[in-house]
């Protein structure tokens, strides 16, 4: 199959990443041509080991996400002209790691699928929230094969070269993600996804990549896994410490990456060089620490702290309830050598409970999930 792949990445190390190598070597035995797309204007280190797996590397600035690197490559690097010549396009991002299980059963598979267009996952309809925005089911947008009539269709080509920059990353899954799904269905373009091919049955708002990796993983061999699962805000998280454990056993996959990004997830800019764990650091520092919050995010960091071997001494919230392991802070033995990890991802929230316990310890005895630089909400 004569495919062409365009691979975006982007981190604010402007590196490329092992796990990164990784990806392109397995993608490039399955294309003809492989463009990786920088959205930085120069790599600082690690360029060298992907010259054997790359036809063509672009640089830009990260303007428009990925999506932005994508129009730019289709209208201007490489043109439709030279575009008209493959078989298949394929646009991949960097947001997952990959891949389990051999690329080229996933693609054997899929080709005996009755498709135009297809991705790994999808998602069922929903709604966004602040405004309310209401979606419809669509495939998820970090991995995207389209085939030849989606390729060299005029609609494919008006979508990209009237589409707009997206601003911020509501924008790019309304416009790009959501947006591109649109379009090609109304053209009468057939879309399905990896797990459509396992019956695999959705609630509304669901994304079966953070609400059930380990079964996508382990029984529908999806091949990728999200690095926001790994995030302390997914409410799946639990069950990514599973995934890691079945990869490692069944020897899927170097776990070794997938932890470290899941440990630089609490860098805070100044507290050591990035990147690193700036919790750890912080949990060192203090010999007795609690968890302010006991939603979603502090749960999940009470389940991080037993993954490694840490103790705290319970959940303070304001108003508590009779909730086993939860304290008021009126109740809690705060000292000069209490640490406080506030859970709350809301930084103005965060802000209002420093003002509240400001009395009982200094501003250095707290440490704020909402301010970890891979954990902040998307604007």
């Amino acid at each position: 199959m004569n495919r062409l792949c365009i691979y975006m990445t982007y981190n604010k190390e402007c590196r490329i990443y092992k796990y990164i190598c990784q990806a392109l070597k397995s993608i490039k035995e399955c294309c003809f041509d492989l463009c990786l797309v920088c959205n930085y204007r120069e790599v600082e280190c690690d360029l060298e080991y992907i010259h054997s797996f790359t036809d063509y590397v672009f640089f830009r600035d990260n303007r428009g996400y990925d999506s932005g690197a994508y129009k730019d490559v289709l209208c201007n690097f490489i043109g439709w002209s030279q575009l008209s010549q493959y078989d298949e396009l394929i646009l991949v991002n960097d947001s997952f790691f990959c891949f389990f299980y051999p690329l080229q059963d996933t693609f054997d598979l899929m080709d005996q699928m009755e498709c135009d267009f297809w991705g790994m996952t999808g998602q069922s309809s929903g709604e966004f929230s602040n405004p309310v925005y209401e979606f419809e089911a669509h495939i998820h947008s970090y991995f995207l094969v389209f085939k030849r009539g989606v390729v060299q269709s005029r609609a494919f080509r008006d979508f990209w070269e009237n589409y707009s920059y997206p601003q911020n990353f509501r924008e790019a899954i309304v416009n790009y993600e959501i947006g591109l799904n649109q379009c090609l269905k109304q053209q009468g373009f057939k879309g399905i996804s990896y797990i459509d091919v396992y019956n695999c049955t959705l609630n509304k708002n669901e994304n079966p990549c953070y609400s059930k990796p380990l079964k996508l993983i382990k029984d529908y061999k999806i091949p990728v896994m999200k690095k926001k699962c790994v995030l302390i805000r997914n409410p799946g998280f639990k069950e990514v410490l599973e995934v890691l454990t079945y990869l490692e056993k069944e020897n899927l996959y170097p776990v070794d990456w997938i932890i470290s990004y899941m440990e630089n997830q609490f860098y805070i800019r100044g507290m050591g060089e990035k990147p690193n764990n700036s919790l750890e650091i912080f949990y060192k520092n203090h010999a007795n620490l609690y968890i302010y919050g006991s939603g979603v995010c502090g749960k999940n960091l009470a389940i991080y702290f037993s993954y490694k071997g840490w103790n705290h001494q319970g959940f303070i919230v304001t108003n508590p309830v009779d909730t086993e392991n939860v304290i008021s802070l009126e109740d809690a033995d705060i000292n000069e050598n209490t640490g406080i990890v506030v859970s709350l991802l809301n930084k103005e929230i965060a802000s209002d409970i420093e003002r509240h316990i400001g009395n009982r310890c200094k501003h250095e005895q707290l440490f704020f999930i909402s301010e970890c630089e891979a954990i902040k909400l998307p604007e």
